[in-house]
């Protein structure tokens, strides 16, 4: 390894034992800067591959002013701090760093994330210099990817998604999931597992939004017998359930403050502690998390700590809205065709060309969870070989309508109408057989989060 790496801090213990760990890994150190002016003399004789940067530093200069230079030189920087606020935040986002670490890491974060700060570099100048290609993709349900199970999709935006999950599943390291409901963070989350040495041990999921805030954390942590009332025997908590393994934490933004803080925990100690507990128990366990909110937004109002933010945000992955990757519903639909019929033992083979034109202009505010869900529909009521008839939500009539009146709707309200329309269908009924939070692939308890932040009420549907 002959990679050389400029230290940008003027914490001179916290430097030189960056220095003793890079060397020791086989890095070469072409330079420590204690301020941004000593970082642009070296700049000027050395080129780094990797630039190691401190946020706060002595000076009138911070961290951010010299990544504005490092991005004009096209040099990969990580950036490093104790400590830093929402709006900061926002400011070292927009210089789009190759990663971020919160002091005090451990040695296998720092090497880690040097991994995959060299990977997205390499990464970005590979999709530069292939830029023209032409990608030609066939129309036709294409064999399962290895460890992609359920996961379809020949757009190029996806393809790239493969490619990261590739890149980061043996890595070991904390993965953070972004984007809406019904993307299939989840699948994105089991095929890191399949990928990585953990496959043979636990893939644990847990889903942040459907369990009751006062039970999340014996959930998670576990707790001794006579803990609490009800308590009655012993309880092994997720994270020890899934020691050796992965726990896959959906919709971690629902997840309590007080709690987050315990979770920060275990990420940086690897180890929990039992409700009612005598000490700390050592896990072995990755984290991956997902989630369907903005997560800046959540630290912002208060909702979310910043510093646990940093610590899964690592290697985020962003799953891209199916009306971004239209291209994909073809295939989607066949593939969905195929599982239902088979299930169902009816004999589907196609969907008519006008239904088909109908889905690709249709919104998908569900996503390809929604689109799942109404072919599987569509087949139980279909009544030859052909699907003829899909009932999308009342919804495309509103789009349609917005269209023409040169009104163009928030991707938020439509979401509001969509929840409304299929709340509409189903009475009002939420839960249960029948209810919206079925229709919509939902726990009960996510749907009603969505409500109460749209400013849904029963009231509004009738």
């Amino acid at each position: 390894m002959n990679e050389q790496i400029l230290i940008v801090e003027d914490e001179l213990i916290v430097a030189s034992d960056l220095r003793l760990t890079l060397e020791r890994a086989g890095y070469r150190i072409c330079g420590i800067a204690r301020s941004v002016y000593r970082a642009q003399e070296i700049l000027k004789t050395v080129r780094p591959d990797i630039v190691l940067l401190d946020i706060y530093l002595k000076g009138d200069l911070t961290g951010i002013d010299l990544a504005a230079e490092l991005n004009q030189q096209k040099i990969p920087f990580i950036y490093l701090s104790a400590n830093c606020n929402s709006q900061v935040l926002d400011a070292a986002k927009l210089t789009q760093p190759y990663g971020f670490l919160v002091k005090p890491f451990r040695e296998k974060d720092l090497l880690v994330t040097l991994d995959i700060a060299r990977y997205r570099h390499e990464h970005h100048q590979e999709l530069k210099s292939n830029s023209t290609i032409v990608v030609t993709r066939p129309t036709s349900v294409q064999p399962m990817i290895p460890h992609f199970q359920g996961i379809i999709g020949n757009s190029q935006v996806m393809q790239h998604i493969f490619h990261l999950v590739r890149q980061v599943a043996p890595m070991d390291t904390s993965v953070l999931i972004l984007g809406e409901t019904g993307t299939g963070k989840e699948g994105i989350a089991n095929a890191i597992h399949q990928l990585s040495e953990r496959k043979t041990k636990a893939f644990v999921k847990v889903n942040c939004a459907a369990l009751p805030a006062q039970l999340i954390e014996s959930e998670l942590f576990g707790h001794e017998k006579g803990a609490f009332t009800g308590a009655v025997d012993k309880r092994i908590g997720k994270f020890e359930q899934a020691d050796g393994g992965t726990i896959f934490l959906d919709e971690i933004g629902e997840m309590p403050v007080d709690l987050q803080v315990k979770l920060l925990r275990v990420l940086q100690e690897r180890e929990i502690e039992r409700i009612g507990g005598k000490g700390p128990v050592k896990v072995n366990v990755r984290v991956i998390a997902a989630t369907s909110r903005n997560l800046e937004k959540e630290i912002a109002n208060g909702n979310f700590r910043l510093d646990l933010y940093y610590r899964l945000h690592v290697f985020p992955i962003q799953m891209p809205p199916l009306r971004d990757r239209k291209e994909d519903i073809p295939l989607l639909v066949s593939h969905f065709i195929q599982m239902y019929a088979a299930r169902t033992s009816k004999t589907i083979t196609d969907i008519s060309p006008a239904i088909m034109h109908d889905i690709t202009a249709y919104h998908w505010p569900g996503n390809v969870r929604e689109l799942q869900h109404l072919i599987e529909r569509s087949i139980l009521l279909a009544k030859d070989g052909v699907i003829r008839k899909i009932d999308l939500p009342s919804v495309m009539e509103l789009v349609s309508e917005n269209a023409l009146s040169g009104q163009i709707k928030t991707i938020t309200e439509l979401e509001r109408d969509h929840i409304l329309s299929v709340l509409k269908m189903c009475n009002n009924k939420i839960a249960g057989p029948g209810g919206a939070a079925e229709l919509l692939n939902l726990p009960p308890t996510t749907l009603a989060s969505k409500m109460k932040k749209l400013g849904i009420t029963r009231k509004h549907s009738v």
